[in-house]
């Protein structure tokens, strides 16, 4: 199920987009904080190396708002074609920032240990996967999806 999303938001958003890069514009990121805000998953930002602090349901809309003024100070409000470029960017980011992306990069990684038995084609497919939909991106100060087990 992870991988079809993944595949879908692929197919959707092409490789090779600024999120290559290590900088994201206010635009973007303010738009990509506002999804993660409005979702009913549990949301934190790093503190430190391995500490999360959670934002309290009562302190989303405050932040959904202030995010909303960057939104409205930094996109573009009269090109349709320019904002529906930093539309796509902010998904993409949402997803690079994504449970799953962070699996897909860990998964990586233990396929390119020197102890991996895992087959070079099925390696080189994950290098692709992960270098055209979860590029590492800056989660420095960002609200972040926690990952939820049912």
């Amino acid at each position: 199920m992870i991988r079809l999303c993944i595949a879908l938001v692929l197919m959707a958003f092409p490789a090779g987009t600024a999120l290559a890069d290590e900088t994201v514009s206010p635009c973007v990121n303010a738009l990509e904080q506002v999804a993660t805000l409005e979702t009913a998953l549990p949301v934190y930002k790093l503190v430190g190396t391995d500490s999360r602090r959670y934002i309290d349901d009562a302190d989303r809309p405050a932040e959904i708002a202030r995010l909303k003024k960057i939104v409205a100070t930094s996109c573009s409000a009269v090109n349709s074609k320019a904002r529906q470029s930093e539309e796509s960017e902010a998904t993409r980011l949402h997803t690079a920032r994504s449970v799953q992306c962070t699996d897909e990069r860990d998964k990586l990684s233990r396929m390119e240990r020197k102890d991996s038995r895992d087959d070079s084609d099925d390696v080189a497919h994950q290098r692709k996967l992960v270098a055209d939909m979860c590029p590492t991106v800056p989660t420095a100060n960002v609200w972040l999806l926690a990952a939820t087990f049912r």
